[in-house]
């Protein structure tokens, strides 16, 4: 589901906000490399410190790439990919397939409630009232029961990826120097941020070849008690092979925003906003071996690869249903025209 994992981590941040607001202050550096250890990771304060972000002035790297993932880009700002609709596609189809269902069981008892009826069962006899009688309670149960079912699928499960905005958008504009994420109304909704605050997941020690295991996050930590810290992915799971395709990444964006449109190069291609046949496809390969692997590792799971290509398939034509079945969520006015902004250059 796409944004589960956001709705989780904006209701973990609320929680921990709260949390500070009621101790009255936030958490120490011990405090914080206690629950670190608590969660698992064995990271000391001296290591934390050691792994801190350099700086927005500061150049991370000499190469800058934009991967190919903006869905737009002009003088005054640029919006970067997040990751979410990677894993849409089999949802959609099994969400909208549910919904048929539901729909089609009450609506079909109904139908054959009214055939008996117009049949003459409801005369009298005993096959007659065993009929009408089984049929009436059918409709009577299983309509309210199918409609609480509706409700607790899509209020719980399916409206996460289905009948909801297409993209989660993260624009950085470079005139107001303020970073904007719209996302879901759940899962935090309409944020604004400094552009000093944001922050990615580098740590200054990183090693420029050492393979990307990780997601790819921005943070923007609370800067008053009480409110929660913010994080959101970016890029598709496979953009990044190397933590210096990250870097180069972070310092495309580092650069338009300290040193203009000019300081980086134009972006070779663009996402745009409407539904995407290459944008369903990447999502949908990325996630096999076969298809992101060369050598003997590859060659191992393009058997594999061919078994479950039905599925694939299906996942592809989900994934691209579900982006024709979503709607393009806006920025409100003042945004879209904070730094008299330009027709951006995009498929949109």
């Amino acid at each position: 589901m796409m944004y589960f994992f956001d709705y989780g981590m904006f209701q973990g941040g609320l929680e921990g906000a709260k949390e500070d607001f009621a101790r009255g202050r936030q958490k120490s550096d011990e405090e914080r490399e206690a629950s670190l250890k608590s969660s698992g990771w064995t990271m000391t304060k001296k290591q934390m410190d050691a792994r801190d972000y350099k700086g927005h002035n500061e150049r991370l790297c000499d190469r800058v790439d934009d991967h190919g993932l903006l869905h737009a880009f002009n003088d005054t700002w640029l919006e970067v990919r997040t990751w979410n609709s990677d894993i849409r596609g089999i949802t959609t189809l099994f969400g909208w397939s549910t919904y048929l269902l539901l729909g089609w069981l009450p609506a079909r008892i109904w139908a054959d409630l009214a055939k008996a009826l117009g049949a003459g069962f409801w005369l009298g006899g005993d096959l007659a009232d065993a009929v009408s009688s089984h049929l009436w309670w059918s409709a009577v149960w299983v309509t309210p029961m199918v409609i609480g079912f509706f409700w607790l699928f899509h209020r719980y499960f399916f409206r996460y990826e289905l009948l909801t905005q297409r993209w989660i958008r993260l624009r950085f504009n470079r005139k107001t120097k303020k970073v904007y994420l719209l996302r879901p109304r759940y899962a935090g909704g309409l944020m604004v941020f400094d552009w000093t605050d944001t922050l990615p997941a580098l740590p200054a020690d990183m090693n420029p070849d050492a393979v990307c295991l990780y997601w790819t996050l921005l943070a923007w930590g609370a800067k008053e008690l009480g409110q929660p810290t913010i994080m959101q992915a970016i890029a598709r799971r496979t953009s990044f092979k190397t933590q210096g395709d990250w870097m180069a990444f972070w310092e495309y964006i580092r650069r338009y925003m300290e040193e203009g449109s000019d300081a980086v190069p134009k972006p070779r291609t663009v996402i745009g906003y409407r539904p995407s046949i290459k944008e369903a496809w990447i999502s949908v390969i990325q996630w096999y071996p076969a298809f992101q692997q060369k050598g003997f590792i590859g060659k191992i799971s393009d058997g594999i690869s061919l078994l479950i290509l039905p599925l694939i398939f299906l996942m592809f034509v989900g994934n691209f249903l579900g982006q024709c079945l979503t709607w393009q969520a806006r920025f409100p006015e003042e945004i879209e025209s904070a730094g008299d902004a330009i027709q951006p250059i995009c498929a949109c």
